[in-house]
């Protein structure tokens, strides 16, 4: 009875001792804080520090004709104008710090000071807050203890044209732990910023990003949900950049994200995407990189990461990280015949059947390709074939080390690649047979193109064998007529060949949307195959059934038939293009278009094109091109 007794007196002098403690120890009491706040508030004003370049970095603002704006809304700010007003913002945020406001605390779920530790951390240099004056946010330390970031890499994923919100690639950051060494990266957390949308939405979807109707927010989740979605499902290589950033520089970044959860951007598709606020982001951490502003208008994926490298000394090293697709497309392209069908029978009964006559190296490669392709499906479909990649590599196992190291296609780093706009210079000359006269036209050429990548340029940082084309103009000048004009306006030129092979049916696609002088449409859509041969560098050819339907000043023209389109490269710098289309209509205008193309690439944003095209099968059209890409 005296032990508990005393135990009650302990106790009790332990919190009265707590208690007196508490202001000290604990927190500032917002009981007295009231003088103090506006001493702070008129350090703030005799500064002006909402001008400070660093209070604009946090508040994501930019400058306007008429003051300053924020691109976010909700939950960055406090102040009803905030996201227009850095001024009243800051104010607002001295008062929120030194109040006991319930609203506000149920609003952002904790204090301001604990929703805001980037600001606060920042306004305590500033102000020469003392750290008695801080709140020690417990669930704050304890969520970053447990996070323990103390690097950061950038991380960009490869382009996808079968889906139009990857067409141009993605980047994120990814929060490195040091305890999760080597493999045990995956458990990393990964920062995306993406558009909250569906992609299902087909041209909707599109042309809601151009406009920016969709809301973008920033998200934290574990690396390897990134990883299963873009290495093992979509099948996009991930080219990894660490950055030099200090283990306080990440606890800064870290506690700038947990002030963005729950803001929202409008998020557009070619300027307020993934790769700009990745970048305003990184300048909030150190304000003296200017990323964001080397862009204009078009702020594209792969050319973040050339931003970076060219204007910036933050990235440390490349780490390449090869899809578990164009592992299994390399490897199967590398078969003959004979072994590609035998991969479609062993994926099936887990051994090669005795009817192929191959040797053990032949033998070894097509049960190298069947695992590979074992791997894709168990991500695709979920399904546990565990014991379908032990049959596959017992198999393997028994035939030794009989295989070697198969060339692969290219892996070069995408900071390597082309920029993305362009600008081509050139001559040409329109040779026409009316009957059984032969005249010649010569001309000059200016064309602009904002985006992407052509067909025949080096591909790494784009899709593999495609092309994407949009927004481009085509200027046109005939000095014998002294006439200049608008000779072509492309809304949309796309073209996705996806290889099939014995186990995959992929769909190649085309689509060519384009206004030509004097303003009429000239329109293609075509659908088919396309199969991958070890030929050069690299080697396809697409089959297509497609349709066209122009207008020129002399006659209306819908039709439709086959097609038959050759890429390859014949070594890393040419790439070469050759095309026939039959058009078949009902009537007596009916053709067979012929189209070449070669691309001579001579260094990185220079390249030299010769094209060739005949028109309606009674003209040709031929062109010599300088092009010079850039960032726009």
């Amino acid at each position: 009875m005296f032990a508990k007794v005393l135990n009650l007196r302990l106790a009790f002098l332990i919190l009265l001792f707590i208690q007196f403690k508490t202001p000290i120890t604990w927190g500032f009491s917002f009981k007295d804080s009231e003088a103090q706040k506006n001493i702070y508030l008129q350090k703030v004003i005799d500064q002006k520090l909402w001008l400070n370049p660093m209070w604009l970095r946090l508040g994501h603002y930019e400058k306007k004709y008429f003051g300053y704006e924020s691109s976010f809304r909700g939950f960055l700010f406090i102040h009803p104008e905030g996201y227009i007003s850095p001024e009243k913002e800051l104010l607002e945020t001295i008062n929120a710090f030194f109040s006991e406001s319930k609203e506000l605390t149920e609003k952002f779920q904790r204090h301001p000071q604990c929703q805001f530790l980037a600001r606060r951390h920042w306004l305590a240099a500033e102000l020469h807050i003392p750290a008695e004056e801080l709140l020690p946010c417990a669930e704050r330390t304890a969520w970053k203890k447990n996070l323990n970031a103390h690097s950061v890499s950038l991380i960009f994923a490869a382009s996808d044209l079968s889906n139009p919100a990857s067409s141009f690639g993605h980047t994120f950051l990814k929060l490195v732990n040091p305890e999760n060494a080597k493999n045990k990266d995956l458990i990393d957390y990964g920062v995306n910023y993406a558009a909250n949308a569906d992609s299902s939405e087909g041209l909707f979807y599109a042309f809601k990003g151009l406009l920016g109707f969709y809301n973008g927010l920033f998200t934290m989740l574990p690396y390897h949900q990134k990883i299963r979605e873009y290495i093992n499902i979509e099948g996009r290589d991930i080219w990894e950049y660490p950055l030099d950033f200090s283990s306080t520089e990440v606890n800064f970044l870290v506690d700038h994200l947990l002030e963005l959860e729950r803001s929202s951007a409008p998020y557009y598709f070619f300027s307020g995407n993934c790769s700009y606020h990745i970048l305003k982001t990184l300048e909030v951490v150190r304000p003296e990189l200017e990323l964001s502003s080397k862009f204009t208008s078009f702020v594209i994926p792969v050319d973040t990461v050339k931003v970076v490298k060219r204007h910036s000394t933050i990235i440390k090293d490349h780490i390449f990280k090869k899809s578990l697709k164009t592992d299994y497309i390399d490897s199967y392209t590398h078969l003959d015949q004979i072994q590609k069908k035998a991969v479609k029978d062993t994926v099936v009964k887990l051994a090669i059947p005795v009817s192929y006559e191959l040797n053990q190296k032949e033998k070894a490669e097509v049960y190298e390709t069947s695992m590979k392709y074992i791997a894709i499906k168990a991500y695709r479909t979920g399904a546990d074939l565990d014991n379908e990649v032990y049959a596959l590599s017992s198999e393997r196992a028994v035939l030794g080390p009989v295989t070697s190291d198969y060339k692969i296609r290219t892996t070069q780093p995408p900071e390597e690649s082309h920029d993305s706009s362009a600008l081509y210079f050139g001559a040409g000359q329109i040779s026409a047979l009316p009957e059984s006269l032969e005249t010649q036209t010569s001309y000059y050429l200016l064309k602009f193109r904002p985006a992407f990548h052509d067909l025949e340029q080096p591909d790494f940082g784009a899709v593999h064998m495609s092309q994407s084309e949009l927004a481009s103009l085509t200027l046109r000048y005939y000095p014998e007529q002294k006439k200049t004009t608008l000779y072509k306006f492309t809304f949309v030129n796309l073209i996705n060949t996806n290889p099939v092979t014995q186990l995959d049916k992929n769909i190649s696609w085309k689509i060519r949307a384009e206004l030509t002088d004097p303003w009429k449409p000239d329109s293609e859509i075509g659908g088919g195959y396309s199969i991958d041969y070890n030929i050069a560098e690299a080697t396809r050819v697409a089959y297509f059934l497609t349709s066209r339907y122009f207008q020129n000043p002399d006659l209306i023209f819908l039709g439709a038939g086959p097609e038959i389109l050759l890429i390859t490269r014949p070594t890393e710098y040419i790439g070469f293009s050759a095309s026939v289309t039959y058009f078949g209509v009902l009537k007596d205008a009916a053709f067979l278009r012929i189209k070449t193309k070669l691309n001579l690439n001579i260094k990185q944003n220079l390249d030299i094109q010769m094209e060739a095209e005949n028109l309606i099968s009674k003209q040709t059209d031929v062109q010599v091109k300088i092009l010079n890409n850039f960032l726009f």
